[in-house]
């Protein structure tokens, strides 16, 4: 009867009560008692349950509905669905409030370990990314490259093609390498394709020899071509640059833009022709040694009188030797070349664009050939950095 009138007060009192600690107790009463509640607490301090009587000393608001219905909610085990204290045997009793504490343990690592499982995976989200930006930034120039998206390159095999249409006079074929949007000398696509159609058809037995091919990348889908061109027909014949800019359309390359510098506009004699046509085959030759580092044949394109810079032949050769041996991945690329010729003499005049491991520059140059018998030959280099 005491034991009742007890529980009866000790819920009154917990029915005024919001906190944590209040529900908690009321459901361990609900489920144990009173005497089993004191029992749990006394026996497991890990729970840190408050004393009963310092639940008296509380006054508040009535519980809400909804704070009811949670405690009602509650789920406890159905093997603790009575009271420890009312079982007759004290190992009994003992059995049972260990197995509660326990079961009451275990809900509270799984809400813990829950918790702390969120905590955890937010930060490991977070870190994984400061590990990947902090590798990337760290990560060598040349592995950054490849995660970079690489810059699309035009085959060497694409301009051949473009000038064996062309000598071909495979119309169809040779316009099918220019985009859409070329318009050419003319201004107006349908008036370019008109003029090279009857080009096509006026001159015969056509030949386009390429040299010197250089491609220069603009952009990721853009690339500059250069070479030197020699055309022949049965009707006409012209040496000089071309530079044409190719873009990468969907997955085919196509021309936008072409440039043409002839050689020597004025050069009407077959003689003179000819000989313009041995420098610009030095020419590319000579370019060819410069980026290949083949100092022998570099050198062989000078004259023995040749001096540069220096006080006679030998230092000259000596020092560009070293430069040669120096430089690595050297890259040499020419544009708007100019000639000027005499009977044995000729001047070629070009903007140059170096580059190499160890240093890069760009300016214009001057090469005056002189003719020493059957051979030319470089006497005289001339170089403006801009």
């Amino acid at each position: 009867m005491r034991r009742g009138v007890a529980f009866l007060w000790l819920l009154f009192c917990l029915l005024f009560m919001n906190s944590c600690a209040g529900l908690g107790a009321l459901v361990t009463i609900t489920a144990f008692g009173v005497e089993g509640y004191e029992e749990v607490r006394v026996h497991r301090p890990d729970l840190k349950l408050e004393p009963l009587s310092n639940y008296a000393n509380f006054s508040s608001d009535r519980p809400s509905d909804q704070q009811l219905n949670k405690i009602r909610n509650t789920k406890v085990l159905p093997d603790f669905g009575f009271d420890c204290s009312k079982l007759s045997d004290k190992k009994k009793q003992s059995k049972c409030f260990n197995d509660f504490s326990k079961a009451l343990a275990k809900n509270e690592r799984k809400s813990l370990n829950k918790k702390n499982i969120e905590r955890i995976k937010k930060k490991g989200e977070t870190n994984t990314l400061q590990k990947i930006a902090k590798a990337l930034k760290e990560a060598p120039t040349d592995l950054v490259k490849k995660l970079s998206p690489t810059p699309e390159s035009l085959p060497v095999s694409y301009i051949q093609n473009w000038a064996r249409a062309w000598e071909k006079k495979d119309v169809n074929t040779y316009l099918s390498f220019y985009s859409k949007d070329f318009k050419g000398s003319k201004n107006h696509r349908g008036a370019w394709e008109a003029s090279r159609q009857r080009a096509f058809k006026k001159h015969k037995n056509i030949s386009i020899k390429l040299s010197d091919i250089q491609i220069e990348q603009k952009s990721s889908k853009k690339v500059e071509v250069n070479f030197f061109q020699e055309y022949k027909s049965d009707g006409y014949r012209d040496t000089g640059v071309k530079e044409l800019l190719v873009e990468k359309k969907g997955t085919t390359w196509k021309i936008i833009k072409e440039t043409w510098v002839p050689a020597n506009a004025s050069a009407k004699s077959s003689s003179s022709e000819a000989h313009t046509k041995e420098v610009i085959d030095k020419f590319a030759s000579w370019l060819g040694a410069w980026k290949n580092r083949e100092s022998d044949s570099y050198i062989s394109f000078y004259s023995n009188e040749y001096k540069g810079l220096k006080s006679n032949h030998a230092k000259w050769r000596n020092n560009r030797i070293r430069a040669l041996k120096t430089n690595k991945n050297i890259s040499i690329r020419t544009s708007n070349l100019q000639i000027a010729q005499n009977t044995n003499r000729i001047e070629l005049n070009f903007i140059q664009k170096f580059n190499s491991d160890k240093y890069s520059d760009i300016g214009i140059k001057e090469l005056i050939w002189i003719k020493n018998g059957s051979n030319w030959e470089i006497f005289k280099e001339s170089w403006i950095s801009s």
